[in-house]
């Protein structure tokens, strides 16, 4: 073999171990205002805030200073446009849920290494954040999914919907019940069964963060 071939095949190898991490994959909805909305979980060199709605899915332009759905008495809520949206058979662009609120606004390629979805690619933005734990690591990420659990925060949904689906760890089980969600939300769940064919919980995972496309930002009305 060519010493340059050699250095080819070390260069690359080193490169993937740089830039990759690896973790699982996990679905949630909560309906609660996405944690990167808040002006205090926003690092430097972020530009804008990211989208909050008001109970109709409608923008609200002051979210950034209004309480949660999740609470009592709160008017802010997860908007139905952080839905997932396949683009084709292996990639889909949307927004997941990261730990700790350092990458608020930043934008990840991750690509499924397990599962039936193996090989495919979801391009997302980070608008919201989770605390790890025992079962949530740290280098894990949740996609923004309806129907996909509420984990622990079951009011918003209760408070926007009127209702949780699933498991709040998991959410839904099966295609069949996405119907039970309202229509605004039924495209994101379906998205789950269709187009990962599955559950993607603890699926296996490889990222790397990425410029955000104008797809994303366009939505969230943030970058990093």
């Amino acid at each position: 073999m060519r010493f340059s071939s050699v250095l080819a095949i070390v260069g690359a190898t080193y490169l993937r171990s740089v830039y990759a991490i690896s973790g699982k994959s996990y679905t949630g909805w909560d309906c609660c205002k996405p944690g990167c909305a808040w002006k205090s979980n926003l690092g430097k060199g972020v530009t804008g805030i990211p989208m909050v709605c008001d109970i109709n899915n409608n923008e609200l332009a002051n979210g950034f200073n209004l309480d949660s759905g999740c609470k009592s008495g709160g008017k802010a809520y997860l908007c139905d446009d952080y839905s997932p949206t396949p683009v084709s058979d292996n990639t889909t662009y949307g927004f997941v849920t990261m730990a700790g609120n350092t990458n608020c606004c930043k934008c990840f390629q991750i690509t499924w290494t397990s599962g039936a979805a193996r090989g495919k690619t979801l391009i997302a933005q980070v608008v919201n954040n989770f605390e790890a734990t025992d079962s949530l690591k740290s280098n894990d990420i949740v996609i923004l999914t309806p129907g996909g659990g509420s984990g622990g925060n079951d009011g918003g949904c209760r408070s926007q919907y009127g209702t949780n689906w699933g498991d709040s760890g998991g959410g839904l089980t099966k295609g069949a019940d996405c119907a039970n969600l309202p229509q605004n939300l039924q495209g994101g769940c379906y998205w789950r069964f269709n187009w990962a064919k599955g559950a993607i919980n603890t699926w296996n995972i490889d990222y790397k963060q990425i410029s955000c496309p104008s797809r994303l930002t366009n939505i969230s009305g943030c970058s990093a």
